[in-house]
């Protein structure tokens, strides 16, 4: 209950002021909890220095600002109420949407394979506001008022949640009724995931999206939602990956590839936005809780 009536407050405050002044309030909660918080404080910078193949030391500063992004990731994903195309418009740049249209144009749904990275919650919701009849599979939350909370946020401008604990069945049936199906691939929560190699060390990620792709014929279209300045946000979709069985491998073989192949998609724009990568737990210690929102 104490984490809901956290979560109301947040919401309420979001909305009842300015987003200039809301994301200063962000910044500045952001800021205690990075010096508050050791732990937290300490893994991301570990994180980071995987990233980028530097010493913990010197990642302290960039762990202050993927603090501070995760606060305002918070004031967007409770303010998600206010979008609408016209704030798309202005707020947006869209690019590559043609690698989407020309699956769907062909009678095909697609995998838009995603990561903890800018505000993957309000990409959903932008895809949505864009015209694209668009399903997220969602991690439930062990509080049910919360669980609830995040759905209605998530549901309100037409983004279709999917529990991640009856996933397959639903996400099968959307790719086969010619939707797009957002999937986000750097947590594998179930443990039942593919070992490859993220950032040059034996990871497990979800095998899911390539199980799909290959189940369904369906592409991957991996697609990023970033920060682009203070206000504003940029949608990437990047080239379509098809999943397809081929002469020599197995069916087994074929996924391990095509999830080594989307670990080096991710790996690409978390170099380039670090910062934007919300991860709060060691990453390669703790693969189960590794993001709590």
């Amino acid at each position: 209950m104490f984490f809901y009536i956290l979560y109301r407050m947040g919401y309420l405050l979001a909305n009842a002021l300015p987003l200039r002044a809301t994301y200063f309030i962000a910044e500045r909660i952001s800021d205690a909890q990075y010096f508050l918080f050791r732990r937290d404080r300490d893994a991301v910078a570990e994180n980071l220095s995987v990233v980028l193949k530097r010493d913990i030391k010197d990642c302290r500063a960039l762990a202050r600002k993927v603090f501070r992004n995760f606060g305002l990731y918070l004031v967007d994903f409770f303010r998600m109420g206010h979008l609408d195309k016209d704030a798309v418009d202005s707020r947006v740049k869209v690019i590559n949407t043609e690698y989407v249209d020309k699956a769907l144009g062909e009678n095909k749904g697609v995998i838009a394979l995603t990561c903890h990275i800018g505000n993957w919650e309000m990409g959903g919701v932008v895809i949505a506001l864009l015209g694209y009849n668009i399903s997220a599979v969602a991690l439930n939350h062990k509080h049910k008022k919360i669980n609830d909370f995040f759905i209605r946020q998530r549901e309100e401008k037409g983004l279709k949640v999917i529990p991640v604990n009856s996933m397959m069945r639903k996400c099968v049936s959307v790719l086969l009724k010619k939707g797009v199906l957002a999937l986000v691939g750097d947590r594998d929560f179930t443990n039942t995931g593919e070992l490859v190699e993220f950032f040059g060390r034996p990871t497990s990620l979800p095998k899911g999206p390539a199980m799909l792709a290959l189940k369904t014929g369906s592409p991957v279209v991996p697609g990023f939602f970033l920060r682009d300045g203070r206000y504003s946000y940029k949608l990437i979709f990047d080239k379509p990956v098809e999943v397809r069985q081929r002469p020599g491998l197995t069916e087994d073989e074929v996924i391990k590839e095509a999830t080594g192949e989307f670990a080096a998609i991710m790996e690409k724009y978390i170099k380039m936005y670090p910062d934007q990568w919300l991860i709060f737990r060691k990453f390669w210690e703790t693969p189960v809780d590794a993001f709590v929102l």
